[in-house]
C-alpha cells in the first residue's frame, strides 16, 4: 500500500507543477493596461485647431503598447483668417513605451481636410513623438507631443514639399 502511495505522489506532482507554472505565466505585467480605450480633446497636433478623438490599444507586451486613433475636428471658432468652415479627420497608428503611467508615445498619421479652397492643403501626413500619462486602470489621460506634418500638396511659392512643425496637447479619459 505504501508503494502505491509513493507512485501516486510521484506521478501527481508533475501535473501540479505544470498547473502552478501555467498560473504563474498567466500573471499580468504591472504596466498592462486594463483601460484600453480613451477619448480626449486634442488642441493643435494632428488637427488644424482642435479635434475630438478616440483611441484603442490593440496590442501590449511588457513595456510596449500599440494602437489606433481616429478623430473629428473643425476650424469652427477659429475662422477669422480662414476661407470657411470645414471638417478635419485625423487617423493615426501609435506606439507607446513605458511600464506604468508615464509613456513615450510615437506615431504616424494622416489628416484629411474636407475643403476645396485652392490655398489650403487637403492631405497631411504626420509623425508624433511625445509624452503620454495614462493610468493602466483608467482615468485621466494627458498627452503632449511634437507633431510635424508633411504634405505633398505645396500651396506656397517655395518648391518642394511643405514641412510644418506642430505641437499638440490632449486631455481626456481612459476606460
Amino acid at each position: 500500500m505504501l508503494s502505491i502511495y509513493k507512485i501516486t505522489l510521484k506521478y501527481s506532482a508533475l501535473p501540479v507543477l505544470l498547473l502552478v507554472a501555467n498560473w504563474a505565466q498567466g500573471q499580468k505585467y504591472p504596466g498592462t493596461f486594463k483601460a484600453r480605450n480613451a477619448y480626449y480633446l486634442e488642441v493643435g497636433g494632428n488637427s488644424d485647431t482642435y479635434s475630438f478623438n478616440y483611441d484603442r490599444i490593440l496590442f501590449q507586451r511588457y513595456i510596449f503598447k500599440a494602437g489606433l486613433r481616429a478623430g473629428i475636428g473643425t476650424n469652427l471658432f477659429f475662422q477669422e483668417a480662414e476661407p470657411g468652415v470645414y471638417p478635419i479627420v485625423p487617423l493615426e497608428a501609435m506606439g507607446m513605451l513605458g511600464g506604468t503611467q508615464n509613456h513615450v508615445e510615437f506615431g504616424l498619421g494622416y489628416t484629411r481636410r474636407f475643403t476645396d479652397h485652392p490655398d489650403l492643403m487637403q492631405n497631411m501626413y504626420f509623425t508624433r513623438i511625445g509624452f503620454r500619462y495614462q493610468d493602466p486602470r483608467g482615468g485621466l489621460l494627458v498627452r503632449l507631443a511634437v507633431t510635424p506634418f508633411v504634405s505633398p500638396e505645396n500651396k506656397s511659392d517655395t518648391p518642394g514639399m511643405a514641412v510644418v512643425p506642430r505641437f499638440g496637447l490632449s486631455v481626456g479619459r481612459s476606460f
